[in-house]
């Protein structure tokens, strides 16, 4: 394939999200599964709760028996014990009597309503009701919450705090989630230096291997740094080599096609097909997408700025599949532009914009930088897409910022 006969990057995003991917799972402790993906459809084993409980204070009734009660007229019930939250109650109400039950208690037979004490007066085995309550009123009843049998969370589904609070209710101790997917990360270039000690004369600091390690972590991955290759074919497969059981293989700088650029040829030299090699975006262009031993690999720009935003827009959603989550959306803003934003014609361009909040909306404002430049991207809160067929985005317009 010529280099830079770049492909659209709708067509990017199409191979890429067609490239098959087959997550492995496991079975977790759930202390450690935590922002884990479901390999399987949780389905409730048992109701939720498994017995009516009240919601407050007070004494289980039967509704009826405290219709057009108020301050001046209140309804005379009789009470007949109460019930301790934790205990089992064999209990059965009868009209015209109550039962005192605490917040988490267990409703007696037969009752359909809670009033609140706040509501009542207590004068030794009796009591006044003082207001009304409808049937149901401060009751959770047997399955309100969730039913036997029902799909509680779905496979593919990213586990917040709150599924776990909802598993920790089902009694579910082990939880069968995705294994994390272990992605190799190469860096390239015979100008690369590791971030300690003094920086030599012409050289620069690693920093795509932090980034992107950074930006893979944050999806759920595990990162495998193999080390720098310098600009050497025998360096570079060398390093391919040593990923082949990766699930994913990533290579940040070398897709240039300069003189002494060598990420293609050693793909196709071990026996892989790259499937496209330029998209037409900016920054980003010369990003590679390829298979190896039926693994997906990325040759990444080798500019900061470039690196990330090809990773973001292409790897992210490859990782997010390999990690076996199902629904995963960049979260998003719509903001007003406090200024112009040229662009090219005919490429899809990403603007780094800061945002900030005002009374009732967003304003984003574009920070201008070249690929090289990293400081852009902390400045930023995130990037607006210019489409191909537009020639710059201008100041009020209203847009979609992809937050970072």
């Amino acid at each position: 394939m010529e280099f830079l006969k770049a492909i659209t990057s709708k067509e990017a995003r199409r191979l890429v999200d067609a490239f098959p991917v087959s997550p492995e799972a496991e079975s977790l402790p759930m202390e450690d599964a935590y922002e884990r993906v479901l390999a399987e459809d949780i389905v409730s084993a048992q109701d939720l709760p498994q017995f009516p409980r009240s919601l407050v204070d007070g004494y289980a009734l039967k509704a009826k028996d405290t219709y057009g009660a108020k301050e001046t007229n209140p309804a005379l019930l009789s009470t007949k014990g109460e019930v301790q939250v934790g205990e089992k109650t064999d209990m059965v109400l009868e009209e015209g009597s109550s039962i005192y039950v605490n917040t988490g208690s267990m409703v007696p037979e037969g009752a359909d309503g809670v009033v609140m004490q706040e509501f009542v007066r207590r004068a030794d085995d009796e009591i006044e009701v003082t207001r009304s309550i409808s049937k149901g009123e401060n009751i959770c009843f047997q399955g309100e919450d969730i039913q036997e049998g029902s799909k509680v969370l779905s496979k593919g589904e990213r586990l917040t705090p709150f599924h776990m609070g909802t598993l920790a209710a089902l009694g579910v101790s082990r939880v069968p989630v995705f294994k994390k997917p272990v992605i190799s990360l190469i860096s390239s270039g015979n100008e690369i230096h590791g971030i300690e000690g003094e920086l030599p004369p012409g050289k620069v600091r690693d920093i795509n291997r932090y980034t992107i390690s950074g930006l893979l972590k944050r999806q759920g991955a595990l990162v495998s740094f193999e080390g720098v290759a310098r600009d050497d074919p025998a360096e570079i497969t060398s390093k391919l080599l040593a990923s082949r059981e990766s699930c994913m293989i990533l290579i940040s700088g070398g897709s240039s096609k300069g003189e002494r650029d060598f990420v293609s040829d050693s793909i196709t030299g071990l026996g892989g097909t790259i499937l496209f090699h330029g998209v037409n975006i900016k920054p980003g262009k010369p990003t590679i997408f390829a298979e190896l031993w039926q693994k997906p690999v990325f040759g990444l720009p080798g500019h900061p700025a470039s690196c990330a935003l090809a990773a973001i827009r292409f790897v992210l959603p490859l990782t997010a599949r390999l990690t076996g989550e199902t629904s995963c959306r960049q979260n998003r803003v719509t903001a007003t532009l406090t200024t112009n934003a040229p662009s090219s014609y005919g490429v899809e361009e990403y603007v780094r914009v800061s945002l900030k909040e005002e009374p009732g909306r967003w304003s984003a404002t574009p920070v201008f930088s070249k690929s090289a430049i990293i400081s852009s991207l902390s400045a930023a809160s995130g990037y607006v897409v210019i489409p191909e067929g537009s020639e710059g985005l201008e100041r009020g317009e209203q847009v979609e910022v992809y937050l970072f």
